[in-house]
């Protein structure tokens, strides 16, 4: 991997292992952050770009491409993290139009690596927005012979974004190769979204919300001035460009009767960051006080750490309670004090960052005053209609959230620091099964019931010898009447019995009551039949729907829906309670459907392990969580 010009800002720690404790992960080659600018001030960083002014004339008059607008500095502002380039209509030094476009040329070049953007992009008959790069010398001739590399362009409606290289010979004998790519009708100006290219000496790949949806190799690009060079011309370093360009050659519309789009509009750029394939070992981080699943008195709590960084230096911890931010420290021994901690059950996470990227967390839960007695599962009801794994039962313990007939987990998996007996399940979907099943015992679900009417509940059952029967309550009340259970001749030979409950709206407390032995319960379906006259046939606040597809390989579609505008939060977590990734992370969103893709992979870029995850919503003060399963 060549690194860019830039003075590099790899740091090694001199540190001891062995006195910390800690054991650090293997150095792997992945995408590590060398170079990014948030936009976090309130001006242009001049150590990074450049603004372009004017035409292009006289040597390239409306840039090459037949465009309308005049680029000036008055239209490239910083503000609220943003970097933003307005487009207006006016007319200015010869032009209709005027726009912002800048270049990172002769201050940051890049050759190889990871190069995104998170950006709002305007739309509208003959908007033009542009993130793209060009070779800081052109070694192999003029355009196109020495490459350009557009990593997101969009034009008109903006319904789907393109990725181009232009390469071959200088113009007009120059060749192009692209593609596209779309959301199914919906317009990328409505949300922010991230655009990347990853750049090798012998591919490229393009991304949107890293789906990967173009590859190109050396095979499919050249330059007549190397012919013997396969790597060329996208063998050398390249700069930067953000712009809105007015009409021109992509948009169709080169004349200024044309333009449709509604102006003043704005490109909103919330960063560019720059990555390269540096090994990296993980930064490792251990909440030293205080102490797991201790009990504190209300109040103020002081948290310590210990962190470590094999090839690297720490550059922040971040602390936080559950999904919500508490507080970073830069500054060894990296620590907080969380100030006015009320009665409840919390889940602290450390997440430490070194200075490539890397990420590491902890976690612990902990108790505070009088606890939180009994709590729905990972934080939040379930929403119904939606699946229930039976081993999901709430949080509170014995004689709380569940009563189980002798101590301990006899099947050792999963929660087992529970009573409840559970056991790997090898029915479609795989997961976990409870079982050992006796009268007498039940567990409770919080669930959320968002349509009041008939329910049809499939329950996934297996019984060697049958005889076996259950109930469901709702708040106390028997819903569904004994539902038996017939001989399926194995305890991992599944079968689904079905039976129906006229549900009310709201949160409320399901509970599972077996009547006779011999039995296990994989899970509980729960499908909305049909309304009733009972009021309030919807529940109130934001909803969190079920992923899909559920089980998924390699990625499945988070969506959710908001009743008014909001700041959100959606992020995975294991059955530990460890973030895995957050896809959304305490941003405002219009009211309404959103939908979001996890595409697998953690924090760090890797693959995420087989297994059950987690997803919680975190709007508007309201929590949901829903269960999903990663399968190889």
């Amino acid at each position: 991997m060549i690194i860019r010009k830039m003075v590099s800002i790899w740091a090694f720690a001199t540190i001891a292992v062995i006195s910390m404790g800690l054991l650090a992960n293997p150095a792997q080659a992945t995408y590590s952050l060398v170079w990014s600018d948030e936009f976090d001030g309130t001006t242009l960083n001049a150590a990074n770009w450049t603004p372009d002014i004017g035409t292009g004339c006289p040597s390239l008059c409306g840039w090459g491409n037949n465009e309308l607008e005049y680029y000036r500095a008055e239209n490239v502002t910083i503000s609220g993290g943003n970097l933003i380039l307005t487009t207006r209509d006016e007319s200015y030094g010869g032009a209709s139009f005027t726009s912002g476009k800048i270049t990172s040329r002769g201050k940051q070049t890049f050759l190889y690596g990871r190069v995104e953007m998170r950006a709002k992009i305007p739309t509208g008959g003959g908007i033009w927005p542009a993130f793209w790069m060009m070779p800081e010398d052109d070694v192999y001739g003029s355009w196109a012979a020495s490459g350009e590399i557009d990593i997101m362009e969009a034009a008109n409606t903006t319904t789907s974004v393109g990725g181009t290289l232009h390469f071959g010979d200088n113009w007009p004998n120059n060749a192009s190769t692209g593609a596209s790519y779309s959301l199914g009708g919906a317009n990328f100006a409505d949300d922010f979204h991230i655009y990347a290219v990853e750049w090798e000496a012998d591919e490229m790949r393009w991304y949107v919300d890293d789906v990967l949806y173009s590859t190109k190799t050396s095979a499919q690009w050249y330059t007549n001035a190397a012919p013997g060079n396969s790597q060329a011309p996208f063998d050398q370093e390249f700069f930067i460009i953000l712009n809105t360009a007015i009409g021109g050659n992509y948009t169709g519309c080169t004349s200024p009767g044309c333009i449709t789009a509604s102006l003043p509009q704005q490109f909103l750029i919330d960063y560019v960051r720059v990555y390269e394939d540096i090994p990296n070992s993980a930064p490792l981080v251990s909440i030293t006080s205080p102490t797991a699943d201790v009990t504190l008195p209300t109040g103020d709590i002081t948290v310590d750490t210990t962190t470590f960084d094999a090839d690297g230096t720490i550059d922040r911890v971040e602390f936080y309670n559950g999904s919500t931010l508490l507080g970073t420290d830069t500054t060894s021994p990296y620590g907080l004090n969380w100030p006015a901690v009320t009665d409840g059950c919390y889940t602290l996470i450390a997440r430490v960052i070194d200075n490539l990227g890397g990420v590491g967390t902890d976690s612990i839960d902990i108790t505070v005053g009088s606890g939180c007695g009994q709590t729905a599962y990972q934080g939040s009801p379930y929403i119904l209609p939606m699946r229930i794994e039976a081993e999901d039962f709430d949080l509170g313990g014995p004689d709380v959230a569940y009563r189980d007939a002798d101590l301990g987990n006899s099947g050792s998996q999963y929660r087992t620091d529970e009573d409840v007996d559970i056991e790997i399940c090898t029915d479609i979907g795989d997961g976990y099964n409870t079982g050992w099943t006796n009268p007498g015992e039940w567990m409770e679900y919080t669930v959320q019931v968002a349509n009041a009417g008939q329910y049809t509940i499939n329950t996934r059952v297996s019984s060697l010898l049958g005889n076996g029967a259950f109930h469901l309550e709702i708040n106390g009340v028997d819903v569904t009447g004994s539902v038996n259970i017939p001989a399926t001749g194995g305890w991992q030979t599944w079968t689904t019995v079905s039976t129906t409950a006229v549900l009310n709206a709201g949160v409320q407390v399901l509970k599972f009551v077996p009547e006779s032995v011999g039995f296990n319960v994989n899970y509980f379906d729960f499908q909305w039949d049909f309304a009733t006259d009972v009021p309030e046939t919807r529940s109130e606040g934001h909803l969190l729907h079920p992923c899909y597809p559920n089980p998924f390989n390699p990625s499945t579609t988070l969506s959710y829906e908001l009743q008014a505008p909001a700041t959100v939060s959606l992020t995975i977590y294991d059955v530990a309670g460890k973030t895995v990734k957050q896809l959304v992370a305490a941003e405002s969103r219009a009211g309404g459907f959103h939908d979001v893709l996890w595409d697998g992979r953690d924090e760090t870029g890797r693959v995420a392990a087989a297994g059950v995850y987690f997803y919680r919503l975190d709007a508007g003060g309201v929590s949901q969580t829903r269960r999903m399963a990663l399968v190889k």
